[in-house]
């Protein structure tokens, strides 16, 4: 996990240990975070809890860029992960 300017950089296989690091890391810089990017081999993710802490990012800042959700996933391992919007 980095951060580049406004823009957050995490890595998909993240485990539920780093996943919660992250949650505490964004708690209090929410506001100031305009983007999040996956980087990193796309193979497999080790927690689902980082899809939750994304999806609960982009509902409390609906303007934030979240590239694993705002576009379709391509996983190696999982293949096309499309994700369906209500709004």
């Amino acid at each position: 996990m980095t951060i580049d300017g406004d823009t957050l950089e995490i890595e998909l296989d993240m485990d539920i240990k780093d996943v919660l690091e992250l949650k505490n890391f964004v708690v209090d810089r929410l506001e100031y975070i305009e983007a999040v990017s996956l980087t990193g081999e796309m193979n497999e993710f080790s927690s689902s809890s980082l899809f939750q802490l994304l999806f609960s990012m982009k509902k409390s800042k609906p303007s934030i860029v979240i590239n694993a959700i705002d576009k379709d996933l391509r996983l190696d391992k999982y293949g096309l992960l499309h994700w369906i919007k209500n709004d």
